[in-house]
């Protein structure tokens, strides 16, 4: 008869004197497998590891799942060492039964390989899953109570805001930080000034103002962090240096009949908001060029890889480039600069000879629908004051009509005022392109280009070497103005 081969898995997740010890685990599993005549082969343990961590993320366990193939038998001293979740157990015991290997649980009496071990897994698995999920849903609860009473319900805050203990209750509440408002000024005037944010980014993390990130993590070591465009971006768009506060479960800012709540004095003002950001959204027509560059860059494609095609020099001529990334290079793509450079401004001058110059401008979005709600319950409720005998008297009957009547008629301004998103919109100027283009200097026009998303396509010759007019391998992709396009309305 062949002897099995035994593995253990033990798991502990903090040590203290009421906690099961590893040792304890081990030898109870040892004790099984010798009273059965199995072999054990190894051991594996997770120390000070929760049993709501996903299988891969338990360093043992993970090894342990890896190696299946080499065991006969998975003894465990209790179900719940191997996980407190369904779905992870779940996991365990697929992958036991794809290598063919028996799980055991000793002291909850169940062997796997029998229907009734399965049922009874599956059942301690349950219950386990739904004291978690119980426990997030008192979790959550108690978050919604703790920002319906105007508390900091934790999680990551605003920069421009701290934590501190509420002077009129408990727990906490947030107020402005002192210590970001420089920053934040700082910022605002340099990215009015038209310095790029990346610029600034470099200069904060040189000069080690502490990256939004640390500057508000709440632990004693926070992870290390940098300034950068898109931190620099995230701090500079928040709503919250308006003063504003964001519903979390909307995403939308909070209002009232007025407006927007203001739940802190504000930082910038709402023309330096709207200011900064368009700047930071409106890359087509930098200020300055951040390093010199052929003013077509961005615009050249490379068809075959559809990537940026790069430029170089051959021969002492300028060429355009391109070999594909270094994970799937391809044949060599290139054009000389000049003779793409020609064909490709002759193409934009013969196909918008009558397009204006497009501006790119952010729409406020225009949702009414929250109104309506409220004007709607607001007027029930006064027709039923009405009805109840609440405006009894002359005067109160008076107040009735004028409010019954304020608030209908905002009622019906609302209903007629159609929902419009907000987000980025191409308007005509009243400029002409060329009239613009010939004051242009050559790193505006391809900083226009690339924000129309206008591209030139470059493809292989037919054969290499082979010499082929730009026309006849190069495509001029319009992006936003193909509206403009004369060769369509032709």
């Amino acid at each position: 008869m062949n002897v099995l081969r035994a593995v253990i898995y033990v798991r502990l997740s903090r040590t203290t004197e009421s906690s099961t010890s590893l040792a304890r685990q081990e030898a109870s599993c040892r004790g099984y497998a010798e009273r059965q005549g199995w072999t054990v082969l190894r051991v594996f343990q997770d120390s000070n590891v929760s049993g709501g961590e996903p299988p891969g993320e338990r360093p043992a366990l993970r090894e342990l799942c890896e190696n299946l193939s080499h065991y006969d038998v998975l003894l465990t001293w209790r179900a719940d060492r191997i996980a407190r979740s369904l779905i992870h157990f779940s996991s365990v015991i697929e992958a036991c039964d794809t290598a063919g290997v028996r799980l055991v649980a000793i002291e909850d009496g169940w062997d796997m390989s029998t229907p009734h071990g399965r049922f009874a897994a599956n059942v301690l698995a349950s219950f386990a899953q739904f004291e978690r999920e119980l426990g997030r849903e008192r979790t959550v609860s108690s978050q919604n109570h703790l920002r319906k009473t105007g508390r900091w319900a934790g999680g990551r805050v605003p920069y421009g805001l701290r934590p501190t203990p509420n002077t009129e209750g408990r727990g906490k509440i947030l107020i402005r930080d002192d210590r970001a408002e420089p920053i934040v000024r700082e910022l605002a005037e340099r990215i009015i000034a038209g310095e790029a944010p990346t610029r600034i980014a470099a200069d904060l993390q040189a000069r080690g103002v502490p990256a939004p990130r640390v500057h508000n993590s709440t632990r004693p070591d926070p992870a290390p962090s940098a300034w950068t465009h898109k931190s620099i971006k995230i701090v500079m768009t928040s709503q919250t240096l308006l003063g504003h506060k964001i519903e979390h479960r909307t995403g939308k800012v909070i209002c009232d009949n007025a407006g927007p709540v203001k739940f802190w004095p504000p930082m910038l003002t709402q023309e330096e908001f709207a200011r900064i950001a368009q700047i930071i959204e409106d890359g087509y027509r930098p200020r300055r060029p951040n390093r010199p560059s052929h003013w077509l860059h961005g615009v050249v494609i490379c068809g075959v890889c559809g990537r940026n095609m790069k430029r170089s020099q051959s021969s002492g001529a300028e060429t355009f480039r391109c070999l594909g990334p270094l994970t799937e290079p391809h044949r060599s793509v290139s054009i000389k600069g000049d003779l793409l450079e020609g064909w490709f401004v002759a193409e934009l001058r013969e196909r918008l000879r009558n397009a204006p110059v497009v501006e790119h401008t952010y729409r406020a979005e225009v949702d009414l629908s929250d109104e309506i709600r409220r004007l709607r319950t607001y007027v029930a409720e006064l027709l039923d004051d009405r009805r109840a005998g609440v405006f009894s008297t002359p005067e109160a009957v008076e107040v009735f009509r004028n409010e019954y009547r304020l608030a209908s008629t905002r009622l019906e301004t609302c209903e007629r005022q159609p929902h419009k998103p907000g987000g980025w919109e191409m308007r005509a100027a009243a400029q002409s392109m060329w009239d613009a283009w010939n004051v242009w200097c050559p790193e505006e026009r391809g900083s226009y280009l690339v924000g129309c998303q206008v591209r030139a396509v470059v493809s292989s010759p037919p054969r290499p070497r082979a010499r082929v007019e730009a026309a006849d391998r190069c495509v001029c992709d319009l992006g936003n103005l193909i509206v403009f396009d004369g060769a369509r309305s032709e």
